[in-house]
């Protein structure tokens, strides 16, 4: 938390007040999308190396076009679950007494500010152990908890955060008194 906070001061206002710091869940997450990309992705390469494994073609179009098609597979089999492992190991996020903070740095340095005064929705999805999803502001319908790479979301989010439900209450709490409601 200490590292995330440190993280976090840069990015403050004069007189912003930093109240709550984390990180996502860190190491392999799946989602519910994995029960269809894992298998799709087998098969996928189950055909892919059915189909160029039996030919005898030399041609290095067609072997460029099997090493793309492998590239694929192995991507959403495997490379999709460590790009995600290492995005999420550079993102943090931060609650102040005015906004949420999501800080990514990844390729480049990052940082988006939710603010809560005029936050127009606020979702929040629990896991059994705890630790959950915050998503703020309206999100689209469509695929919706079903993004690819499950944390890149769609809108923004605290993915998967410990004690979520404690970190649920603070921003509530800093919204309903920036509206006037509590």
């Amino acid at each position: 938390m200490a590292l995330a906070e440190d993280e976090l001061r840069p990015h403050l206002d004069r007189g912003e007040k930093l109240l709550w710091a984390g990180q996502p869940t860190q190491g392999m997450v799946f989602t519910a999308m994995d029960w269809y990309y894992i298998p799709f992705s087998a098969v996928w390469l189950g055909l892919v190396f059915h189909v160029f494994g039996r030919t005898t073609r030399s041609e290095p179009a067609f072997w460029l076009v099997a090493l793309l098609f492998i590239t694929v597979g192995l991507y959403f089999l495997v490379g999709r679950f460590l790009i995600d492992w290492l995005y999420r190991s550079r993102l943090i996020y931060g609650i102040t007494d005015r906004r949420a903070i999501i800080v990514s740095s990844l390729l480049k340095p990052s940082v988006r500010s939710i603010d809560f005064s005029s936050l127009t929705g606020l979702k929040l999805e629990e896991r059994g152990d705890g630790s959950g999803t915050i998503s703020f502001g309206d999100q689209p319908l469509y695929g919706y908890g079903q993004q690819f790479p499950p944390s890149w979301g769609v809108g923004s989010q605290f993915f998967r955060v410990s004690d979520v439900k404690k970190v649920y209450a603070i921003v509530r709490d800093v919204t309903r008194r920036l509206k006037g409601k509590g």
